[in-house]
């Protein structure tokens, strides 16, 4: 999983830096601007991704923050690389994230006396602890963080999901334990089952899906209230994020 990402991002920088040179060396009147380079220029005066370096992984940043963001993608798996498994994931630098949560349940199923790959799924379990203060991985599955809520927010001192302040578009979430488990015969009480994107389009594209995958976040559970029912929050198109557009 480690090699096929950071053979990914080693590809993109490559395509980036053959791109900038061809228009630099065409800025300079050295070799024909192409349609492509033309385009690319205009793109760069919108402050938008150009088209060539948009393939490795769907996001609706300016160009910017993209290239902020993809600095920060391409150090996280230069980190792991050189100092070994990180204590916590950081799940929105993955260009294939789905691809790394298989890799934890196959892992765990190959464990002596574990179910096979498909009697397994996850128990995600939000931790009290701040990001800094995990100082060492889980015994199975991983920690995840860098996801965050959209149409919700977390209360952390409940341990619940709740609705988010007014102007509150986006809101962080902690880190959650992503725990493999037997499939249990019954989905738990009082859980509201969170779609997860990639990023803040949900459709995606043809060619690629933006949905990821599907994150049981507590609920209140008093039978009372509202808050208490999913349809509550399918309503209010409450989500997870694994990128937001800034």
């Amino acid at each position: 999983m480690l090699v096929q990402e950071v053979s990914r991002y080693n590809n993109l920088i490559t395509i980036i830096r053959q791109t900038l040179t061809q228009l630099e060396l065409g800025i300079q009147g050295l070799e024909l601007i192409s349609p492509e380079l033309e385009k690319m220029m205009s793109q760069f005066n919108e402050n938008r991704v150009p088209d060539q370096w948009a393939f490795a992984y769907f996001s609706t940043k300016p160009l910017s923050n993209w290239k902020e963001d993809l600095s920060n993608r391409y150090n996280f798996f230069k980190e792991w690389v050189a100092s070994g498994t990180p204590n916590a994931f950081w799940i929105s630098a993955f260009t294939f994230p789905t691809g790394f949560t298989t890799s934890l349940l196959q892992r765990f199923s190959r464990k002596k006396d574990s179910p096979p790959i498909d009697r397994l799924e996850f128990d995600f379990i939000v931790q009290t602890r701040k990001l800094a203060e995990v100082m060492e991985g889980p015994k199975d599955g991983a920690y995840i963080w860098g996801l965050y809520l959209e149409g919700g927010k977390w209360d952390e001192e409940k341990g619940i999901l709740c609705e988010p302040e007014v102007m509150e578009l986006y809101v962080a979430m902690p880190v959650i334990h992503f725990k493999p488990i037997s499939k249990r015969s019954k989905p738990p009480a009082s859980v509201y089952e969170c779609p997860c994107y990639y990023y803040p389009i949900r459709k995606g594209t043809v060619e690629r899906d933006s949905f990821m995958m599907k994150i049981d976040l507590k609920m209140i559970s008093d039978m009372t209230l509202a808050q208490s029912k999913q349809a509550f929050w399918i309503k209010r198109g409450t989500a997870l994020l694994m990128s937001i557009g800034t």
